[in-house]
């Protein structure tokens, strides 16, 4: 018999964590770093983390690196702090499919579709704002 546990879900941690994400995402500057993406959506997974997706938009590794890099930046300690933020490489998977970090030990799988870039989103998002 084998016996599967699973990391514990729905604790205030788990909640905190995904509020420090999205405010990372949508709040951290002007352009943030999801801005000119389409269809966001996320969900909690059964393995204790949660599963974020997007259309268009930066691919999986600009986010990954715009997240270590406010993770090592001082003015958004409110955020993470050095060491909060992991990248998790994810053997052969191919990285434009999904991509996975771990912020205070909370999985976050990033599932990016049919992305442009973000320089080429943020373009096509202004563009769109001035017509």
């Amino acid at each position: 018999m084998v016996l599967v546990t699973l990391e514990p879900r729905w604790t205030p941690h788990h909640y905190e964590v995904l509020g420090r994400l999205m405010s990372a995402l949508f709040d951290t500057g002007t352009p943030g770093i999801l801005e000119g993406a389409k269809n966001f959506r996320f969900w909690e997974t059964a393995s204790g983390g949660f599963s974020l997706d997007w259309d268009r938009g930066p691919h999986n590794m600009e986010v990954v690196n715009e997240l270590l890099e406010l993770a090592s930046d001082g003015e958004h300690a409110r955020l993470f702090q050095p060491g909060d933020v992991v990248f998790v490489h994810n053997g052969a998977a191919d990285p434009s499919r999904y991509t996975t970090v771990n912020i205070q030990s909370v999985p976050i799988q990033l599932r990016a579709y049919d992305t442009i870039g973000r320089e080429a989103a943020l373009a096509e998002a202004f563009a769109a704002v001035t017509t």
